[in-house]
């Protein structure tokens, strides 16, 4: 997934895992205004989380010009341009905590409008959590790579190093190597989910956040297991994968590098770990309430009612989710209206829910009160 800032490099796990990327559409339909008593869940959802994540999109979406779009993408002409949106961010900044001030707010200031008959397919991605060094000694044998010097990303890739390339010396590793990690499981899924967190030997908690990628073409791992009948359609997660690769190490990394592409990344000290990290919108995300979008059909910094449902973090249950959303990241393998991948948080659990993530959904849009259809 090509994206420019830290979290915008993630993939939907179960894109990751089967390379699966559309939805389950039907015929095409006009948006239609509905009341906010037709979105199940709408008076029990606590919006106070994503009030918040509206107000940082809403810093960025008042610093355009009124007559400019919302994103540089495009989007649903439905969502109007920055000046259409800049009312409702300025009472934003005005409105007090609370989840009742927040429904109210967003009711005030918006309408549902529904994209009737479709649904699609939603997935989740998450920020994992492992151990490190800055220096490479012991058990801490694999590195995370800045960009070489001059770097400049070739889409296919061209000539530069494909990934078996890049980890068997094709590059400059001390000079480029920003830390060590302990497990080179842990790196292949770092470069999957495209930032991370690690904990060093002091402590210290540091931030990796998508610096650039390789430009070789993404293939998913997922599909080549089950394609070898390693594993079955409908037990492969993140899960199931990983567990096979640390059965057989030597077949994982050659299994890894089937898939050609290769992410940088950049060293963040001093992150604040109370925050997500950086999406497409150059914003911190929020857990559960930031979703990557389709953006040549919803715009960076949108709102967007969410129904579908996900898995319970032993994978034994499903538990609904009707709730309110922001977009505020992307990835090339979101494709389509009804298309979202669910920002689940940081470390185990977060992992644990995102890795098993698929289901049916649908994407509800509020649009500003005044232009609503």
């Amino acid at each position: 997934m090509a994206r420019r800032h830290g979290a915008a490099v993630l993939l939907g796990l179960a894109t990751f895992l089967l390379g699966c990327s559309g939805g389950v559409m039907t015929a095409e339909a006009g948006p239609q205004r509905i009341s906010f008593s037709e979105l199940e869940g709408w008076g029990t959802d606590d919006q106070s989380l994503t009030l918040d994540a509206f107000k940082r999109s809403c810093a960025r979406i008042l610093k355009l010009s009124p007559s400019a779009p919302l994103d540089t993408k495009g989007g649903d002409p439905l969502y109007g341009r920055a000046g259409d949106w800049q009312p409702a961010c300025e009472a934003a900044a005005k409105t007090a905590p609370g989840a009742g001030n927040a429904r109210g707010f967003f009711q005030h200031w918006f309408v549902p409008v529904r994209f009737p008959k479709e649904r699609g397919l939603f997935t989740g991605y998450y920020e994992p959590e492992m151990n490190g060094a800055l220096t490479r000694h012991g058990p801490y044998q694999t590195p995370v790579l800045a960009p070489p010097a001059g770097f400049r990303m070739v889409e296919g890739g061209g000539s530069f190093p494909t990934r078996a390339e890049i980890e068997n010396g094709a590059l400059d590793t001390e000079k480029l190597a920003l830390l060590w990690l302990e497990s080179p499981i842990d790196a292949f899924f770092l470069h999957v989910q495209g930032s991370g967190r690690v904990r060093l030997e002091t402590g210290e908690i540091v931030r990796l956040s998508f610096a650039a990628k390789s430009g070789h073409p993404y293939t998913s791992i997922g599909k080549i297991l089950v394609d070898r009948g390693e594993l079955q359609l409908e037990e492969v997660s993140m899960q199931t994968i990983r567990a096979w690769m640390e059965r057989q190490p030597d077949k994982g990394r050659a299994l890894t590098h089937e898939n050609k592409s290769y992410i940088f990344f950049r060293l963040l000290r001093d992150a604040d770990p109370g925050l997500g990290p950086i999406g497409a919108e150059g914003l911190n995300l929020t857990p559960g309430r930031s979703l990557a979008v389709d953006r040549s059909h919803h715009p960076l910094g949108t709102l967007l009612w969410l129904t579908t449902e996900h898995p319970t973090e032993d994978g034994t249950g499903r538990v609904p989710v009707a709730r309110l959303m922001v977009a505020q990241d992307t990835g090339s393998a979101i494709k389509g209206r009804q298309r979202g991948d669910i920002f689940f948080g940081s470390g185990s659990t977060a992992g644990a829910i995102a890795g098993r993530m698929k289901a049916e959904g649908e994407l509800v849009a509020l649009v500003p009160r005044a232009i609503a259809p």
